[in-house]
């Protein structure tokens, strides 16, 4: 898909939905990745964004993990339990991270 029509798809569904997205700036930088978290971000964003589970209002709480189970035995990912648990914790950041920039931006 060419830079920013995936973005408006998911505008015009949100809009049909009745649901109105925050526009974020995302900031380009560069961070070293450690050799260790390699699976655990494969393991995160092979979900592409399948997984994620909201509040009733809309607030993300996290992932879905018998769904994210699901995606990862579909493609025969077998997690450690070191990688489940970076997973868990990456989720748990950018919920978090979500949640208080759409708090700080109401």
């Amino acid at each position: 898909m060419p830079d920013g029509e995936e973005e408006t798809l998911l505008d015009e569904d949100a809009m049909m939905l009745g649901i109105s997205l925050p526009k974020i700036e995302i900031e380009e930088s560069h961070f070293y990745l450690m050799r260790e978290n390699i699976q655990v971000i494969e393991a995160f964003f092979v979900l592409d964004g399948c997984a994620w589970q909201y509040t009733s209002l809309g607030e993300l709480i996290g992932l879905n993990y018998p769904a994210a189970r699901v995606i990862w035995n579909g493609l025969d990912m077998k997690l450690s339990k070191d990688c489940f648990e970076g997973v868990m914790l990456f989720t748990k950041t950018i919920a978090n991270t979500i949640n208080k920039r759409l708090k700080d931006k109401t």
